[in-house]
C-alpha cells in the first residue's frame, strides 16, 4: 500500500510540476487555469513543502532545488504576500512550519516569517490544529508560555466543536456547519499532531470517519466539500498513519477517480473539464489543491504505519448524523446546519444497496450568497437532493381562483416556476430492503429523487404512484437522472428499493 501511495504521489507530482515557474522576475506556483500564482492562498507554500521533503527522501536534488527556489520566493514576497485580502495564515504558517521541521536550511527565515505573521482571526474548526501545531513551534523557539496558552485554546474549541458520537462540526458555536470533508482534515491534522508528540485521543472520531465510509469507497459525499479532493491527500495520510484496513479501499477509490481529476485541471473526482469550474465555490483554485494533495500524500508516504489510532465506534446520533447498514445497504441522514444550503436537513445524504451500487450521494452545490457566487448552477443544485420541493408556478397560481380566472382570461400568462426545498425528517428502515418514509401534511408537494441506478417505487398511504424520470442534471459526481413524482394529497409516501 506504500507503494500505491508513492504512486499517487508521483502522478500529482508531474501534473502540478510545471506550474513552478518565472513570472515577474521571481519563481511563482502559477495556476494552470488563471495563470497566475494565487498569492493568498497556500498553494505555493504547499508546493515548496512537498518538493523539499519528498526531494530529499527520494535523494532528488532537482526536486529540493526547485522546492527552496519557491521558497525563498515565497519568503521574499511574504511581507508583501500576507497583507492580500484573504491570505490563509494558519496553512502558510503550518506549512513553513513543516518544512522548518524536517531541514534547519532555512530555520531562520522561517522563523522570522512566523513570528511576524499574525494566526487567522476566526475559528474555522479545521484551521485550529494547523494553528496548534504553529504556536506549539513558536513556543519551542522562544519558551513563550502565551504559545501554549493558544495550542491550549485550540485544543478547548476542538473538543467544544466535537460530538460524543465523535463527529466535528466546523463553527463554533455548533450547529452552523458540518462536512465530511472537514472533518476529515480536522482529524487527519490532529493525527499529524500526535506524530510530532501531543498526546490525543482519537479512537472515538477516527470510528466515526470508518463508520461513515460509504461502500463505494467514498468519504466525502455531504457538506460543503462534497467530492473535492482536498479532504483526500488528508484521509489517506490518517488510514496511512493508522494502517487501518479501510486504507485499501481508499486507494481503490482514489486510483480509479484521480487520474481524470489530474489530466483535467480539476479539482473534483469527476471527468469534467477543470476549466468548466461546475459547482466549485468561490474560494476554489485547481493550483492550491492539488499542491495540498500533493503534500498530504507525500507525508503519508513518509509517515507511513507511525502513531496508530484504536477507532472506537459511538452511534448515538448527537451530532445529528445516522448510518444505517447493513450487508445489503447503507443509507445516511443528517438533521443539517445553519450556515450553507448544501448542509441543510434534515435529508437523506447517500443510499447504496449491494444489488445497484451507489444510488444517491451528494446533495444540493453551491448557492448564492456564502462562497457560492461565481460558478453558480441554480437548476442543478437546487434539484440535487433527495427529498421534498414545494414547486408554484403562475399558472397554477391563478387557475384555482375565478376571479383571477376572469381577469386574466384575455392575457397569456408569463412562464414562472419556483422551487423550494421543503426539509422533512426521513424515517429509514433496512429490513426487507431500503424502505424511506416521510410523514406529509398535506401540501401539495414534488418529490425530486436525482439517482444513477436502482429500482425506486413510491407509494402515499399504499397506493403505487408513478414515478417519471424528469430531467438530467450533472451534480459533483455525474449525470444523474432526476425522478419526480407529484404529491397532491397524503399522510404518509413511502419509497422502496430492493437490496
Amino acid at each position: 500500500m506504500k507503494d500505491r501511495i508513492l504512486k499517487m504521489v508521483e502522478s500529482a507530482l508531474n501534473t502540478c510540476l510545471p506550474w513552478v515557474t518565472e513570472k515577474d522576475g521571481a519563481v511563482q506556483f502559477v495556476d494552470p487555469l488563471d495563470n497566475e500564482e494565487i498569492s493568498a492562498h497556500y498553494g505555493a507554500t504547499h508546493m515548496s513543502a512537498a518538493l523539499i521533503i519528498y526531494g530529499t527522501l527520494t535523494d532528488n536534488n532537482s526536486l529540493v532545488k526547485k522546492g527552496e527556489d519557491l521558497l525563498l520566493s515565497v519568503l521574499d514576497r511574504w511581507n508583501e504576500n500576507k497583507e492580500l485580502e484573504g491570505f490563509h495564515n494558519d496553512f502558510n504558517n503550518f506549512a513553513l512550519c513543516v518544512i522548518e521541521r524536517f531541514t534547519d536550511k532555512y530555520h531562520e527565515k522561517i522563523k522570522n516569517a512566523v513570528m511576524e505573521t499574525r494566526d487567522t482571526l476566526f475559528d474555522t474548526v479545521n484551521w485550529l490544529p494547523m494553528r496548534w501545531f504553529v504556536n506549539k513551534c513558536r513556543y519551542e523557539w522562544t519558551n513563550d508560555q502565551a504559545y501554549l496558552d493558544v495550542c491550549r485554546s485550540c485544543s478547548e474549541k476542538i473538543n467544544q466543536a466535537t460530538y460524543s458520537d465523535g463527529f466535528i462540526d466546523d463553527m463554533i458555536p455548533i450547529g452552523r456547519s458540518f462536512s465530511l470533508q472537514y472533518d476529515v482534515a480536522t482529524v487527519a491534522f490532529l493525527q499529524y499532531l500526535r506524530h510530532e508528540g501531543e498526546e490525543i485521543d482519537l479512537s472515538l472520531q477516527t470510528g466515526a470517519l470508518l463508520n461513515a465510509v460509504c461502500p463505494d469507497g467514498d468519504i466525502n459525499y455531504f457538506g460543503r466539500g462534497t467530492n473535492q479532493i482536498f479532504s483526500w491527500g488528508l484521509w489517506i495520510y490518517l488510514l496511512a498513519n493508522d494502517s487501518q484496513s479501510e486504507l485499501g479501499r481508499a486507494l481503490d477509490y482514489l486510483e480509479a477517480h484521480l487520474p481524470a481529476a489530474l489530466a483535467n485541471n480539476n479539482i473534483m473526482l469527476n471527468d469534467y473539464p477543470g476549466s468548466d469550474k461546475y459547482m466549485w465555490w468561490d474560494y476554489h483554485y485547481c493550483s492550491v489543491y492539488t499542491a495540498h494533495l500533493l503534500l498530504w500524500l507525500v507525508l503519508a508516504w513518509r509517515d507511513y504505519g507511525k502513531d496508530p489510532v484504536e477507532p472506537k465506534l459511538v452511534t448515538d446520533g448527537s451530532s445529528g448524523i445516522q448510518i444505517y447498514k447493513n450487508d445489503n445497504a447503507f443509507v445516511v441522514t443528517f438533521n443539517g446546519r445553519g450556515e450553507y444550503l448544501s448542509e441543510r436537513g434534515p435529508l437523506v445524504e447517500a443510499v447504496w444497496t449491494k444489488q445497484a451500487g451507489t444510488i444517491y450521494k451528494g446533495a444540493f452545490g453551491p448557492w448564492k450568497g456564502l462562497f457560492g457566487n461565481k460558478y453558480l448552477q441554480p437548476d442543478a443544485t437546487i434539484r440535487n437532493f433527495w427529498g421534498l420541493t414545494c414547486i408554484g408556478t403562475e399558472i397554477y397560481k391563478n387557475t384555482s381562483n375565478p376571479v383571477l380566472r376572469r381577469i386574466r382570461s384575455n392575457k397569456i400568462p408569463d412562464a414562472e416556476e419556483s422551487v423550494k426545498p421543503v426539509f422533512i425528517s426521513p424515517a429509514v428502515d433496512l429490513s426487507g430492503g431500503v424502505k424511506i418514509t416521510y410523514r406529509l401534511d398535506g401540501q401539495p408537494l414534488m418529490l425530486n429523487l436525482p439517482v444513477s441506478g436502482g429500482m425506486i417505487t413510491v407509494s402515499i398511504d399504499g397506493k403505487e404512484q408513478n414515478l417519471a424520470d424528469s430531467i438530467c442534471i450533472k451534480n459533483q459526481y455525474g449525470l444523474v437522472s432526476i425522478k419526480q413524482c407529484l404529491i397532491n394529497s397524503g399522510e404518509e409516501l413511502v419509497i422502496k428499493i430492493p437490496c
